[in-house]
């Protein structure tokens, strides 16, 4: 695309960043270790600081695993907690404002925050190839700026949004979303609690719910239920890291062989009764969460009710207000009861988002988004996409791009092998291309929670083999193109 405006005066930069989330933070601190000393970046987002979701999400979240393996590059908290500490929402928003200052140490760093990107692409111009990226303040779309960059990189992300209160018909109850909870809590001490969703977030709602008021009564409405991956058993404390658990390059390794491409179900069996915190309960969704064996155990305890069906609303019967279920049936509820939607959070959008290639064809454009997705965790597709991509090693090594959120959208029960066979698929690549001593700055590499003799052991069974695995990755992810009409394909 010629660059229409390559006559007119435009600011220049070295690089454009858009997104100061967890990825487009690990983009921006991998990139800046490649340019000149001062060189001018800039830095774009919608929310007034950085953190991403993070600066949105219900106070009471925690993360999903130890602290030191949530960060940026290889940054360390700046705490003395035990590694096993959960950090929550404003300590991980805090950890994730600080990286703007070793990136301002190395860079000319200027940020556009409250500001949306309308246009991110590669233009020739009349000194060759550069990324243009477009962007003005949310509250004024007409103050539009233009710049143009060596590189930009677009880490859109997952496209987190909140989640609206569930549309009842009853107003006898009350309809709210997890950042409404606390306060809801406490202006009605002796409602009942519904807690709608049986992911992560409905999780941490309903210990939210119990530590506030251990006698209240809460009920979980969790369709299918969700299988977590047990904390317990693969990220162990103290001398346990050296004697049990398994390295979760390891536990990819076993959903990514013991995938065919078409068994789903087989495999979120195998991934229950082998991996979670439930192996003989009912088999549900599986979406990489983590949960400890005493948090399933309070959760277990505590609830009033747990019901295996999907809400379809609240109406107003003769008797009062009655819960009406997917399956038929229906429970009166008592005036006043809270309803909390606990559903996903992202892809909440009507209309899937526009697919951006990886890379644009002249490689000044980097794109970190769920339509040609480099890895399910967007804080790992910022970290290697952007050191792939100054290492120029992003093309023609192996890596594969998946179309994660049609995958997702189409089948959740595929998009787990798929997924995990493409993390797989990358991550040996990745080990194969990349030198070792940048492999090991990656903070967000869970195997660093055991010593290095385990990680070391581990690394050589991986490399023993890993012809053959990644062969198998790749047919994994043709067969499941093939069976649903998605993009999955070399970069």
């Amino acid at each position: 695309m010629r660059d229409d405006s390559s006559r007119e005066a435009v600011e220049r930069y070295a690089l454009v960043v858009i997104g100061a989330g967890i990825a487009g933070l690990n983009a921006l601190a991998a990139a800046t270790e490649y340019l000149p000393k001062g060189a001018r970046v800039l830095l774009v987002d919608e929310k007034p600081e950085p953190g991403g979701m993070w600066n949105t999400a219900y106070d009471y979240v925690r993360l999903h695993q130890p602290h030191p393996m949530f960060t940026v590059g290889n940054m360390r908290w700046d705490w003395r907690k035990p590694p096993s500490y959960l950090a929550k929402r404003d300590e991980v928003q805090h950890h994730l404002g600080r990286a703007l200052g070793p990136v301002s140490a190395r860079v000319t760093l200027e940020t556009a925050f409250g500001s949306r990107a309308s246009r991110c692409a590669e233009v020739e111009t009349d000194q060759g190839p550069r990324a243009q990226v477009t962007y003005h303040p949310i509250d004024a779309p007409e103050r539009e700026t233009t710049v143009q960059a060596d590189h930009a990189i677009h880490a859109a992300g997952l496209n987190y949004a909140l989640a609206a209160p569930l549309p009842l018909s009853s107003d006898q109850v009350l309809s709210i979303i997890p950042q409404e909870l606390r306060a809801t809590l406490t202006a009605h001490p002796e409602a009942p609690v519904y807690v709608f969703g049986g992911g992560k977030t409905g999780m941490d709602t309903v210990l939210a719910t119990l530590a506030a008021d251990p006698a209240r009564q809460v009920t979980l409405i969790k369709g299918r239920g969700t299988t977590f991956l047990n904390r317990t058993k693969y990220l162990p404390s103290g001398i346990k890291r050296w004697t049990s658990g398994e390295l979760v390059s390891r536990l990819f390794h076993d959903v990514a062989m013991r995938y065919d491409g078409e068994d789903d179900a087989a495999l979120l069996d195998h991934i229950r009764r082998t991996h979670s915190t439930d192996p003989e309960g009912p088999t549900g969704r599986f979406l990489y969460g983590l949960q400890s064996e005493e948090e399933f155990a309070q959760v277990e305890a505590g609830l009033s009710a747990s019901l295996a069906e999907y809400l379809e609303d609240v109406c107003d019967g003769d008797a009062g207000p009655e819960i009406r279920l997917r399956s038929g049936a229906s429970h009166p509820v008592a005036p006043g009861s809270i309803f909390v939607n606990c559903g996903g959070s992202f892809f909440r959008d009507a209309e899937m988002s526009p697919p951006m290639p990886v890379l644009s064809p002249q490689g000044r454009v980097l794109s970190i988004n769920p339509r040609r997705a480099f890895h399910f965790l967007t804080s790992v597709a910022g970290f290697f996409g952007a050191h792939l991509l100054y290492r120029d090693q992003l093309r023609g090594q192996g890596f594969y791009a998946l179309d994660l959120e049609a995958l997702f959208r189409t089948d959740r029960d595929a998009w787990v092998g798929a997924s995990a066979a493409q993390a797989y698929l990358n991550q040996v690549t990745a080990v194969q291309t990349l030198p070792m001593l940048l492999l090991d700055r990656c903070g967000l590499d869970m195997d660093r929670w055991y010593p290095l003799p385990r990680r070391m052991a581990a690394l050589l069974r991986m490399k023993a083999t890993a012809k053959e695995d990644c062969a198998h990755c790749r047919d994994v992810l043709h067969r499941v193109a093939e069976r649903f009409g998605i993009e999955a394909a070399p970069i």
